[in-house]
Protein backbone atom coordinates (compact mmCIF):
# COMPACT_ATOMS: atom_id res chain seq x y z
CA UNK A 1 0.00 0.00 0.00
CA UNK A 2 2.96 2.29 0.58
CA UNK A 3 5.11 2.71 -2.50
CA UNK A 4 8.84 2.20 -1.91
CA UNK A 5 10.14 3.22 -5.33
CA UNK A 6 11.19 6.83 -5.86
CA UNK A 7 9.58 8.21 -9.06
CA UNK A 8 12.66 10.39 -9.65
CA UNK A 9 15.65 8.06 -9.24
CA UNK A 10 13.63 4.79 -9.40
CA UNK A 11 15.42 3.41 -6.33
CA UNK A 12 13.54 1.56 -3.57
CA UNK A 13 14.69 4.12 -1.05
CA UNK A 14 11.57 6.03 -0.03
CA UNK A 15 11.51 6.81 3.70
CA UNK A 16 8.15 7.48 5.36
CA UNK A 17 7.84 9.91 8.27
CA UNK A 18 4.77 11.05 10.22
CA UNK A 19 3.60 13.60 7.67
CA UNK A 20 5.81 13.28 4.60
CA UNK A 21 7.77 10.85 2.44
CA UNK A 22 11.28 11.48 1.12
CA UNK A 23 13.77 9.60 -1.02
CA UNK A 24 16.77 8.66 1.11
CA UNK A 25 18.89 8.12 -2.00
CA UNK A 26 18.48 11.23 -4.18
CA UNK A 27 16.73 13.58 -1.66
CA UNK A 28 15.03 15.19 -4.66
CA UNK A 29 11.65 13.61 -4.14
CA UNK A 30 9.68 14.80 -1.11
CA UNK A 31 5.96 15.29 -0.57
CA UNK A 32 3.26 15.25 2.11
CA UNK A 33 1.45 12.02 2.87
CA UNK A 34 -2.19 11.77 1.83
CA UNK A 35 -5.11 10.76 4.06
CA UNK A 36 -4.60 7.00 3.66
CA UNK A 37 -0.79 6.98 3.57
CA UNK A 38 -0.62 8.67 6.98
CA UNK A 39 -2.73 5.94 8.52
CA UNK A 40 -0.99 3.00 6.84
CA UNK A 41 2.41 4.39 7.78
CA UNK A 42 1.24 4.78 11.39
CA UNK A 43 -0.15 1.23 11.43
CA UNK A 44 3.08 -0.52 10.52
CA UNK A 45 4.41 -0.40 14.10
CA UNK A 46 1.15 -1.06 15.94
CA UNK A 47 -0.29 -4.18 17.56
CA UNK A 48 -3.68 -5.17 16.15
CA UNK A 49 -5.13 -8.10 18.10
CA UNK A 50 -7.35 -5.92 20.32
CA UNK A 51 -8.35 -3.78 17.33
CA UNK A 52 -9.70 -6.90 15.64
CA UNK A 53 -12.07 -7.40 18.60
CA UNK A 54 -13.32 -3.81 18.43
CA UNK A 55 -13.78 -4.01 14.66
CA UNK A 56 -15.75 -7.22 15.11
CA UNK A 57 -18.09 -5.55 17.62
CA UNK A 58 -18.76 -2.69 15.23
CA UNK A 59 -19.46 -5.14 12.39
CA UNK A 60 -22.01 -6.89 14.62
CA UNK A 61 -23.65 -3.54 15.41
CA UNK A 62 -23.92 -2.69 11.71
CA UNK A 63 -25.55 -6.04 10.95
CA UNK A 64 -27.95 -5.59 13.87
CA UNK A 65 -28.91 -2.14 12.59
CA UNK A 66 -29.70 -3.66 9.21
CA UNK A 67 -31.77 -6.46 10.77
CA UNK A 68 -33.61 -4.33 13.35
CA UNK A 69 -34.53 -0.73 12.55
CA UNK A 70 -34.99 -0.04 16.29
CA UNK A 71 -31.60 -1.44 17.34
CA UNK A 72 -29.91 1.97 17.50
CA UNK A 73 -32.47 3.29 20.02
CA UNK A 74 -32.78 0.12 22.10
CA UNK A 75 -31.09 0.49 25.49
CA UNK A 76 -30.89 -3.29 25.90
CA UNK A 77 -28.69 -3.76 22.82
CA UNK A 78 -26.96 -0.53 21.81
CA UNK A 79 -24.28 0.30 24.44
CA UNK A 80 -24.06 3.90 23.23
CA UNK A 81 -27.75 4.79 23.36
CA UNK A 82 -27.79 6.58 26.75
CA UNK A 83 -24.64 8.56 25.96
CA UNK A 84 -26.04 9.52 22.56
CA UNK A 85 -29.33 10.53 24.17
CA UNK A 86 -27.44 12.98 26.39
CA UNK A 87 -25.67 14.40 23.33
CA UNK A 88 -29.03 14.70 21.56
CA UNK A 89 -30.59 16.62 24.43
CA UNK A 90 -27.57 18.91 24.70
CA UNK A 91 -28.00 19.83 21.05
CA UNK A 92 -31.37 21.50 21.66
CA UNK A 93 -30.13 24.39 23.84
CA UNK A 94 -26.96 24.75 21.72
CA UNK A 95 -28.97 25.31 18.52
CA UNK A 96 -31.73 27.33 20.22
CA UNK A 97 -29.77 30.49 19.35
CA UNK A 98 -30.77 30.00 15.72
CA UNK A 99 -34.55 29.94 16.12
CA UNK A 100 -37.37 27.53 16.93
CA UNK A 101 -36.88 25.12 14.03
CA UNK A 102 -33.16 24.86 14.69
CA UNK A 103 -33.90 24.28 18.37
CA UNK A 104 -36.13 21.34 17.40
CA UNK A 105 -33.64 19.98 14.84
CA UNK A 106 -30.64 20.70 17.07
CA UNK A 107 -30.85 17.41 18.95
CA UNK A 108 -30.47 15.27 15.83
CA UNK A 109 -27.95 17.66 14.28
CA UNK A 110 -25.67 17.63 17.32
CA UNK A 111 -26.09 13.88 17.71
CA UNK A 112 -24.49 13.51 14.25
CA UNK A 113 -22.05 16.41 14.59
CA UNK A 114 -20.53 15.15 17.84
CA UNK A 115 -18.95 11.96 16.39
CA UNK A 116 -17.57 14.04 13.50
CA UNK A 117 -15.75 16.23 16.03
CA UNK A 118 -14.15 13.09 17.48
CA UNK A 119 -13.25 11.78 14.02
CA UNK A 120 -11.31 15.00 13.41
CA UNK A 121 -9.86 15.13 16.94
CA UNK A 122 -8.56 11.55 16.88
CA UNK A 123 -7.16 12.05 13.38
CA UNK A 124 -5.28 15.18 14.44
CA UNK A 125 -3.66 13.43 17.42
CA UNK A 126 -2.85 10.42 15.21
CA UNK A 127 -5.21 7.92 16.84
CA UNK A 128 -6.17 6.71 13.41
CA UNK A 129 -7.97 3.48 14.32
CA UNK A 130 -10.09 5.33 16.91
CA UNK A 131 -10.88 7.91 14.24
CA UNK A 132 -11.96 5.15 11.85
CA UNK A 133 -14.26 3.60 14.46
CA UNK A 134 -15.86 6.98 15.09
CA UNK A 135 -17.17 6.75 11.52
CA UNK A 136 -19.07 3.69 12.78
CA UNK A 137 -20.31 5.68 15.76
CA UNK A 138 -21.53 8.37 13.37
CA UNK A 139 -23.29 5.66 11.37
CA UNK A 140 -25.06 4.40 14.52
CA UNK A 141 -26.29 7.91 15.30
CA UNK A 142 -27.54 8.40 11.75
CA UNK A 143 -29.47 5.12 12.10
CA UNK A 144 -30.91 6.47 15.36
CA UNK A 145 -32.03 9.70 13.68
CA UNK A 146 -33.50 7.64 10.82
CA UNK A 147 -35.58 5.63 13.30
CA UNK A 148 -36.77 8.85 14.91
CA UNK A 149 -37.71 10.37 11.53
CA UNK A 150 -39.56 7.23 10.47
CA UNK A 151 -41.72 7.55 13.58
CA UNK A 152 -43.04 11.05 12.74
CA UNK A 153 -46.52 9.94 11.65
CA UNK A 154 -47.00 6.85 13.83
CA UNK A 155 -45.36 8.41 16.93
CA UNK A 156 -44.84 5.13 18.79
CA UNK A 157 -41.20 5.62 19.73
CA UNK A 158 -40.54 5.98 23.48
CA UNK A 159 -38.92 9.37 24.05
CA UNK A 160 -36.64 10.50 26.86
CA UNK A 161 -39.33 11.81 29.17
CA UNK A 162 -42.27 9.86 27.76
CA UNK A 163 -43.47 6.30 27.51
CA UNK A 164 -44.55 4.77 24.23
CA UNK A 165 -47.58 6.50 22.78
CA UNK A 166 -50.88 4.82 22.04
CA UNK A 167 -51.40 3.94 18.41
CA UNK A 168 -53.95 6.71 17.89
CA UNK A 169 -51.29 9.37 18.50
CA UNK A 170 -53.61 11.28 20.82
CA UNK A 171 -51.15 12.58 23.40
CA UNK A 172 -50.63 16.26 22.52
CA UNK A 173 -47.84 16.71 25.08
CA UNK A 174 -45.98 13.77 23.53
CA UNK A 175 -46.43 15.27 20.05
CA UNK A 176 -44.95 18.50 21.35
CA UNK A 177 -41.79 16.64 22.38
CA UNK A 178 -41.42 14.59 19.19
CA UNK A 179 -38.75 16.42 17.16
CA UNK A 180 -39.51 14.92 13.76
CA UNK A 181 -43.27 15.26 14.13
CA UNK A 182 -42.75 18.93 14.96
CA UNK A 183 -40.27 19.51 12.13
CA UNK A 184 -42.29 17.83 9.40
CA UNK A 185 -45.74 18.99 10.53
CA UNK A 186 -44.57 22.60 10.87
CA UNK A 187 -43.10 22.48 7.36
CA UNK A 188 -46.15 20.58 6.00
CA UNK A 189 -44.12 17.56 4.89
CA UNK A 190 -45.22 14.94 7.39
CA UNK A 191 -45.66 12.41 4.57
CA UNK A 192 -41.90 12.57 3.91
CA UNK A 193 -41.02 10.73 7.13
CA UNK A 194 -40.38 7.31 5.54
CA UNK A 195 -38.47 8.79 2.58
CA UNK A 196 -36.19 10.80 4.88
CA UNK A 197 -35.67 7.76 7.08
CA UNK A 198 -34.73 5.62 4.06
CA UNK A 199 -32.21 8.21 2.84
CA UNK A 200 -30.71 8.47 6.32
CA UNK A 201 -30.38 4.68 6.64
CA UNK A 202 -28.54 4.52 3.31
CA UNK A 203 -26.28 7.38 4.44
CA UNK A 204 -25.66 5.69 7.78
CA UNK A 205 -24.73 2.45 6.04
CA UNK A 206 -22.26 4.21 3.72
CA UNK A 207 -20.62 6.08 6.60
CA UNK A 208 -20.48 2.96 8.76
CA UNK A 209 -18.98 0.79 5.99
CA UNK A 210 -16.37 3.45 5.21
CA UNK A 211 -15.20 3.37 8.84
CA UNK A 212 -15.15 -0.44 8.90
CA UNK A 213 -13.17 -0.68 5.66
CA UNK A 214 -10.70 1.96 6.85
CA UNK A 215 -10.27 0.18 10.18
CA UNK A 216 -9.84 -3.17 8.42
CA UNK A 217 -7.17 -1.76 6.09
CA UNK A 218 -5.27 -0.36 9.09
CA UNK A 219 -5.37 -3.79 10.76
CA UNK A 220 -4.35 -5.61 7.57
CA UNK A 221 -1.42 -3.27 7.02
CA UNK A 222 -0.35 -3.61 10.66
CA UNK A 223 -0.41 -7.41 10.50
CA UNK A 224 1.26 -7.45 7.08
CA UNK A 225 4.07 -5.19 8.30
CA UNK A 226 4.58 -7.39 11.36
CA UNK A 227 4.98 -10.53 9.26
CA UNK A 228 7.17 -8.72 6.74
CA UNK A 229 9.58 -7.74 9.53
CA UNK A 230 9.70 -11.32 10.77
CA UNK A 231 10.32 -12.58 7.25
CA UNK A 232 13.19 -10.14 6.72
CA UNK A 233 14.79 -11.11 10.04
CA UNK A 234 14.44 -14.79 9.17
CA UNK A 235 15.88 -14.19 5.72
CA UNK A 236 18.86 -12.29 7.14
CA UNK A 237 19.46 -15.07 9.70
CA UNK A 238 19.43 -17.74 7.01
CA UNK A 239 21.94 -15.81 4.89
CA UNK A 240 24.21 -15.35 7.89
Amino acid sequence: MLNRKCPVCLKNELSYFDDYVECAYCHTYKRKLNFFEKQFNWAKNKSSWWRIVILGLFIIMLIQNWKDTWFSVNQAYNPLVLFDFGIHELGHPIFSLFGTLMYIAGGCLFQCLFPILWIVAFYRIRWFFASAMCWGWLGINIFSVATYANDARSRLLPLGGWGALNSDGSDASYDQGHDWYQLLSRTHHLEWDHIISHILRISGSIVFIFGLVLGLLIIIYSIGSHFMKKYKKLNVGMKA
